[in-house]
């Protein structure tokens, strides 16, 4: 066996080979004493489950849109464009007379991201979709029902927080409500 090892000094060797004999044998007399399973803690299984698996952050900032659009969106799922939701914000957006190309639209995941996309473009107005989406940008604990449907003010931009498209696919009564923001916000941005 030592050969089998490059440059491995002989005593190295034969502890090795000595912590192996030695955790055999534990585990034969775990088996003998019908203890057949380790145990393990939740991080070792949650290693041992994600062995091999390529690593993501669950913390994602994502971004598009042209850094001069007039209209700048922070989204609490960050789904955007995609899915039912995705499309009903693309229907706000027309009837808004905007295409999902002439806004710049980020996630809310990671926060600094969003105050430093924030400062480096100096928006002329931030609309934030949903809950999560403004409390990061005003700093409130509330839920949005309880801030939407007026501006804000963020370091002297104005924000329009409102319902987010995911639960207006749930709740379509609220939808006359996110339109009454969104003139709002027409109006502000000097949308026809």
């Amino acid at each position: 066996m030592q050969g089998n090892i490059p440059h491995a000094s002989g005593s190295a060797v034969s502890q090795l080979l000595q912590i192996i004999k030695d955790f055999s044998s534990f585990l034969e007399n775990r088996k003998q004493s019908k203890q057949t399973f380790l145990p393990v803690s939740e991080s070792s299984q949650s290693l041992m489950k994600n062995w091999g698996r390529v690593s993501v952050p669950d913390t994602v900032f994502s971004f598009e849109g042209p850094p001069n659009a007039a209209v700048f969106i922070i989204d609490s799922e960050g789904g955007f464009f995609k899915g039912e939701a995705g499309q009903l914000l693309v229907k706000i957006l027309g009837a808004m007379n905007l295409s999902p190309d002439q806004v710049f639209i980020c996630n809310a995941q990671v926060p600094e991201a969003v105050h430093s996309k924030i400062r480096e473009m100096s928006p002329g107005i931030i609309v934030t979709l949903g809950t999560k989406a403004g409390q990061l940008v005003l700093d409130v604990p509330s839920p949005v029902d309880q801030f939407r449907g007026k501006f804000h003010e963020y370091q002297g931009i104005r924000v329009m927080p409102t319902f987010h498209p995911s639960r207006l696919l749930k709740h379509p009564e609220n939808k006359r409500e996110v339109w009454d923001d969104m003139k709002q916000v027409m109006a502000y941005a000097g949308l026809p």
